[in-house]
């Protein structure tokens, strides 16, 4: 049987603390101070948030949820949605670690110099979520060969609180050599350094290698979803 209208944050946490992964993608997806409504289900999570530009971003979990009325939406793999109301955009994953175990690594090279960073996005990673002088960045964290940039990360704090990778890229001619699992290591050991004990991310479903990168590193599958663009 599935909840009535939630509106207060505190009692969705509360319905989902036994469900780990609902738990993980509430929090991490939906802040407090942005929440409207959550339906909760033995086997289903509904929520909707309204953002800072006035629109609302909605997800739908598990089996037969409800579809919260939004302009964004993301639901898990496979869950059928009325296209006569929604486009689909694209398919992609969500995977988290915790931090602990990498305190001892070494550090990441911290990157601070924003025109290089671009131009590195640009020709080696163009179609990035995060840039230089976005205001969620923590650090980016960097790896050179004889000086030449050759693999970059930003390391951002979102609006929940949680702190997720974002605009993971290689060099193009240094591909398939392990860098990006040697830059995410010491990225995950400066901000466990710093306190932080878990670290999400999310990736396109088809970048099978960059998955298996993530995974090899440590980092497990928290749910899998499909998003969707109101019409």
């Amino acid at each position: 049987m599935t909840s009535s209208s939630i509106k207060d944050y505190a009692t969705v946490v509360n319905l989902l603390k036994d469900r780990k992964n609902d738990l993980e993608t509430f929090t991490t997806y939906a802040p407090s101070h942005r929440f409207i409504e959550a339906f909760v289900s033995a086997t289903s999570v509904s929520f909707s948030v309204k953002d800072e530009d006035g629109s609302i971003f909605a997800m739908a979990l598990g089996s037969a949820p409800v579809i919260l009325k939004c302009d964004r939406l993301a639901t898990s793999r496979g869950l059928n949605v009325d296209v006569t109301l929604f486009e689909q955009r694209a398919d992609w994953d969500f995977y988290s670690i915790d931090t602990e175990v990498f305190m001892k690594l070494e550090s990441a090279e911290i990157g601070s110099d924003s025109d290089e960073i671009s131009a590195f996005l640009n020709k080696h990673a163009p179609d990035s979520s995060v840039w230089p002088d976005d205001p969620e960045i923590l650090f980016w964290g960097q790896k050179r060969i004889a000086g030449e940039l050759v693999a970059l990360g930003a390391l951002v704090q979102w609006r929940t609180g949680q702190v997720m990778f974002a605009s993971i890229g290689t060099h193009l001619d240094h591909r398939n050599k392990g860098l990006a699992q040697q830059l995410v290591r010491e990225a995950l050991a400066r901000v466990a350094k710093d306190g932080v004990t878990h670290v999400g991310l999310g990736v396109f479903a088809g970048n099978v290698s960059a998955k298996c990168a993530y995974e090899k590193v440590g980092f497990e599958l928290v749910n899998e979803f499909t998003s969707y663009q109101r019409l």
